[in-house]
């Protein structure tokens, strides 16, 4: 399990995530379930918030590398 130098207390990261997600939903974006399942490992302490964008931004870029489907 991840413990930083500062760790941050479960209930502090849980509000940060709420936060962060309805902040994105308010503004249109669509926050994916693997996204949710991630945030969830993070507010456990199970990764860093390091691990959570690194995860973020490589699930973001594999899709931005998928041909637009044309419909």
């Amino acid at each position: 399990m991840y413990r930083g130098i500062k760790e941050v207390a479960t209930v502090d990261r849980k509000r940060l995530m709420e936060e962060a997600i309805h902040s994105g939903e308010m503004e249109g974006s669509y926050v994916s379930e693997e996204f949710r399942e991630d945030a969830d490992e993070y507010v456990r302490g199970d990764i860093s918030i390091e691990d959570l964008m690194k995860r973020t931004k490589r699930r973001w870029a594999a899709n931005c590398r998928e041909p637009a489907h044309a419909g």
